[in-house]
């Protein structure tokens, strides 16, 4: 079993075959995408496919110069996301976005801040599955 080390036992042999196997474990990254199996894991994406990735891109709102979307995937209904931000790239505390507006279209989902005024603002995407 890979029990004990966070992965879905199930996940890991769907991906990896039955253990033992040392790719299965949460910090490799066996496709070599830049995100180990523990967030492919959390993500839903395909840990073995390095075109199978969480991604997250962030586009102006035409004629809406203080609002920006944030747009993510995949979205799965089992996940919750939170998108976070701070101002400063290595200093700060991550904060909840208020001020927002959402919504989904398939496996994606954007998330519109409304409130996108400064010069520097930093955004993340967690992701809990439950």
């Amino acid at each position: 079993s890979y029990s004990g080390d966070g992965l879905g036992d199930d996940w890991q042999v769907q991906y990896f075959g039955q253990p033992p196997n040392p790719n299965a474990g949460p910090n490799v990254d066996f496709d070599g995408d830049g995100e180990d199996n523990h967030f492919e894991f959390t993500a839903g994406v395909i840990p073995t496919d390095p075109a199978s990735r969480f991604v997250l891109r962030i586009e102006p709102v035409p004629a809406q110069p203080t609002r920006k979307n944030l747009i993510f995937s995949p979205r799965l209904n089992d996940r919750t996301y939170a998108v976070k931000f701070r101002l400063g790239l290595t200093t700060g505390s991550w904060v909840t976005l208020g001020g927002t507006t959402q919504s989904d279209n398939g496996l994606e989902r954007t998330v519109t801040d409304l409130n996108a005024i400064e010069a520097n603002k930093f955004y993340r995407v967690e992701i809990t599955k439950p």
